[in-house]
């Protein structure tokens, strides 16, 4: 088990810093290439539905193989191979932006087709007793790589000059390799073969697991979703409100607020910081409390940060808010990540969560949409901008209705708060009287 644990950790952090260096600076990418806003905001949402769509056949693939570790090793290098072919458009001459859109669609298609397999594989790699705190440690080492290749990824953008797409076909050329290694740590953990029972999904024949099927699944969960179904749709409609706003930020910092590659590097590298800095607290907070109560946290957490960038620009201002935006993201993150291995049963699990990837990459794109038609309506300025996180804003906390179990929830995450708190009052009270 001590090996598994290790490799699994690797593999989160050698997987983060392609996250950080590679997948986060591919907006900036676009607009290096000159591409302009909307297709900076697109890149941060269209491939990912193209790749959900792709990997609904993921579940056949996988039922082919036999094996989890098999597949998710393959998925996995192929996403590699995806970063690979973006380094070198970073040093080609004449490039089309769908010709940027191809790759990383294939990056998205092989990331997403790899998540709920994996998801099922280290459910029984870690022991249940342990999975809470184990996961708040890992998504701190990832957060950590991610935080090492935004660094990287900036510092290197500093120093480029005059050649910053040569910066560029660097950083994805870490990327890749960090990719590669992450495949070879999941291909030293212990493999699990596939349970004939994961393959049935709710009355569909173990031979029907193609793409067709897939759809079909999806169209069952909007129709009679089950209580793990209405989860999933809550997740959605989250998504949909955050993409309004979220592919935006990046055109914002750099062509409105025109902020250097080092300032920029560092609001994003404070969102990390924050999200690491939440996760001990979220952590125990999920163990004592419950996922249930942490995701009241996290998500009425997250309502108003988009909405707090129209207060003020200026760079220690953004830089406080994104430290709060990573400490509420850092605890709604956990609390979907335990969510999904709670309340959504085994045998369902590859099924639900990759028609949740379709449903989730449909909403970015939605999202993106109405944000690019509020942005453009009113012109690409700075109040277009504003305009389009506050509408962010609002439309996360309509989000927080479609939470299932609201109301209890809302009850039971203040009573929990409260008791957290309670040690710290009682030991100010005896400290006054003493």
């Amino acid at each position: 088990m001590r090996r598994n644990l290790k490799a699994i950790n690797a593999d989160g952090f050698s997987f983060s810093i392609m996250v950080g260096i590679a997948e986060t600076y591919l907006p900036a990418f676009m607009l290096a290439r000159g591409f302009g806003e909307l297709a900076a905001a697109l890149i941060a949402a269209l491939p990912v539905l193209l790749g959900s769509l792709l990997q609904l056949a993921a579940p056949w693939l996988l039922a082919r193989l036999g094996a989890y570790r098999r597949f998710v090793v393959t998925v996995a290098a192929l996403q590699a191979t995806s970063v690979l072919v973006l380094t070198g458009l970073a040093l080609a001459e004449n490039v089309r932006p769908w010709m940027v859109f191809v790759p990383a669609t294939l990056y998205w298609a092989a990331g997403l087709a790899a998540g709920p397999a994996w998801n099922l594989w280290v459910e029984q790699l870690v022991p249940a007793r342990i999975r809470g705190g184990f996961f708040a440690c890992r998504s701190r080492l990832c957060h950590a790589g991610v935080l090492i290749g935004l660094i990287s990824g900036g510092l290197l953008l500093r120093w480029s000059g005059e050649v910053t797409l040569l910066a560029f076909a660097a950083m994805f050329a870490v990327g890749a390799v960090g990719r590669f290694v992450s495949a070879a740590m999941l291909a030293r953990q212990t493999e699990v073969l596939l349970r004939p029972e994961i393959s049935a999904v709710q009355g569909i024949p173990d031979q029907d697991l193609s793409a067709r099927a897939g759809l079909l699944r999806l169209l069952q969960l909007v129709r009679r979703p089950g209580a793990d179904g209405r989860l999933v749709l809550f997740f959605v409609a989250v998504q949909t409100a955050v993409y309004v706003s979220g592919p935006y930020f990046n055109p914002f910092m750099l062509k409105v607020l025109k902020l250097s590659w080092v300032d920029y590097m560092s609001l994003l590298s404070l969102g990390f910081i924050g999200k690491m800095l939440s996760l001990p607290w979220a952590g125990r907070f999920a163990g004592r409390a419950g996922a249930d109560r942490l995701m009241w946290v996290g998500t009425l957490g997250i309502v108003p940060v988009s909405m707090l960038w129209y207060f003020s620009q200026q760079f220690w201002y953004l830089a406080c808010l994104q430290i709060f935006s990573g400490l509420v993201w850092g605890c709604y993150e956990l609390a979907m990540l335990l969510q999904f291995f709670r309340q959504i049963p085994a045998q369902r699990r590859v099924a639900l969560l990759t028609a949740y990837n379709v449903g989730n990459s449909a909403a970015m794109v939605l999202g993106t949409i109405l944000g690019a038609c509020v942005l453009y309506g009113i012109g690409r300025t700075t109040e277009g901008y504003l305009a389009v996180f506050v509408l962010s804003g609002c439309l996360r906390l309509a989000a927080t209705l479609a939470m299932p179990g609201r109301r209890t929830a809302l009850r039971q995450t203040y009573s929990a708060v409260r008791s957290l708190q309670r040690p710290a009052e009682d030991r100010s009270v005896l400290e006054n009287a003493a």
